[in-house]
Order: C-alpha cells, then sequence, then structure tokens
C-alpha cells in the first residue's frame, strides 16, 4: 500500500487505486502471465525479478449495476491503450476534435487527422482519428461498398516501431439510385474513423511522423460518381518516457 500511495502522490492520482498483494485475485480471474520470463528468452533477454508476476494488461466494463459488460485486454504486458483509446473501444465514446488537429482538403472533402494524444511512450496504444467533412451534396462509398463504387480505404505509411490496425468506420446507410441493382452503403455529412496504432520503437526513437492515405469515391444528389480519388494526411508525434525513467541519449544528438 504505501507504494501505491507513493506512487499515487508523485502522479497527482485523485482517484483510488487497488492492491492485489500476493497476486490472487489475479490468478483468480486467469490474469497473471507466467510466460514472460519464457517468452524473454526466446528472444535473448536476460532474467529480471520485475518481470515476474506480471497481470496482462487490460481493463473491465462495468454498469452501473457493476455488471462485467466488456472487456479489453493484451497479451503482452508492454501493450498499453491510451485513455481516449480505451474510450473509444469499451464505450464508443470519442473524445472532441483538438486544437491541435490538422486539415488535408481534397476534391469535394475535408480529412481532420490527429492522433489521442500528441506524445507516446514505449508500446502504447493509441488511435489516428480521422475525420471526413464531406461537401454538401456528397456521400462516400463506405468500405466494401459494392455496385462500382470505390470503398473508404486508409493505408498507413511504413513507419519503423509504428504497427497499425484496419480502421474502423460507424455503419453505414443504404442507398439507392435509379439504374443501380441494390443498395450501396454509403456515408454523409461529416464521420470519424480511427485507425489504431501500437508504437513499438524501442525508447529513444525519438519523434516520428505519421503518414496515411485516405481513398475514396464520392457520388452526388443526382447520382454522379466522381473519379475515385484520395488525400494524405501526416500528424506528428512526440516520444515521452516511460515513468520514472529517461529516454536514451539518440547518437548524434
Amino acid at each position: 500500500m504505501a507504494v501505491l500511495r507513493a506512487f499515487a502522490n508523485k502522479q497527482a492520482i485523485a482517484f483510488p487505486l487497488l492492491s492485489d498483494e500476493g497476486s490472487h485475485v489475479m490468478r483468480r480471474l486467469g490474469l497473471l502471465n507466467e510466460r514472460v520470463q519464457e517468452d524473454h528468452a526466446a528472444y535473448g533477454i536476460k532474467p529480471d525479478p520485475r518481470h515476474t508476476n506480471l497481470p496482462y494488461p487490460g481493463v473491465f466494463v462495468l454498469d452501473e449495476a457493476g455488471v462485467i459488460v466488456a472487456k479489453r485486454f493484451h497479451e503482452s504486458y508492454r501493450e498499453r491503450d491510451s485513455g481516449a483509446a480505451l474510450l473509444a473501444q469499451t464505450l464508443r465514446v470519442l473524445e472532441p476534435r483538438p486544437p491541435r488537429a490538422a486539415d488535408f482538403p481534397g476534391p469535394s472533402i475535408v480529412v481532420g487527422a490527429w492522433l489521442d494524444s500528441p506524445t507516446y511512450s514505449f508500446f502504447q496504444r493509441m488511435h489516428l482519428n480521422l475525420e471526413l467533412r464531406l461537401a454538401p451534396g456528397f456521400r462516400i462509398g463506405a468500405p466494401g461498398a459494392p455496385h462500382g463504387i470505390a470503398p473508404l480505404t486508409v493505408q498507413v505509411a511504413e513507419t519503423p516501431g509504428v504497427e497499425a490496425g484496419a480502421a474502423e468506420w460507424p455503419d453505414a446507410e443504404e442507398s439507392r439510385r435509379a439504374g443501380q441493382d441494390g443498395p450501396a452503403l454509403m456515408h454523409g455529412g461529416t464521420i470519424r474513423g480511427l485507425v489504431p496504432l501500437t508504437f513499438a520503437a524501442a525508447p529513444g526513437a525519438g519523434d516520428l511522423l505519421v503518414t496515411a492515405t485516405v481513398s475514396y469515391q464520392l457520388r452526388d444528389d443526382a447520382g454522379r460518381l466522381l473519379e475515385p480519388s484520395s488525400v494524405e494526411v501526416r500528424v506528428c508525434v512526440s516520444e515521452l518516457a516511460m515513468v520514472d525513467r529517461a529516454l536514451p541519449v539518440r547518437q548524434g544528438a
């Protein structure tokens, strides 16, 4: 308890922290990762007493009655979600667009882009937020849109130490037009997608630039299809040292 109290005081944490001395609760819930030393040995990492009795990182989501309604866990003890990523993944709550967001215009569209946080730490998970604002009178083909409409896709450029997952978009609406064989899935107005990113670069990687290409096709209210197009977005993120650790000095810095 003294360790938690000191940590809370140092980090100015005002909410209660729970202690599981002896890891009894973690064992009962099956959350104890007993393979850490074995996995480290496979990669040539020397044993470290700090890497024992470690839990799988994750969260349980409880409703107002205390019933678990969702959970989210990672296999690696190093991986941690940002607060905004947890809210988005578990409760579908999206934080408002921050002032640091940047806009990238394209034909009849503006793509806003930002990360959950302006900083990252080793093995932190967060989202690349993409806010698509369509010009009035236009709709955009959703992922998997059939009937000759190019679907909405996101391609994250390869960046050393950054792992990208599949983009997640809100549900699209079925849209029909004359001469079309069946409905097409389309978005209108403003939509927001999330691309999960894991920053796996070793500490000392420094500031990074995340670049992604949003490809799409628009259709106007008269049913005319515009040519497929794309917008490139770029977001910078600064490296932040983990708690109680300093970043290595980069060579040449």
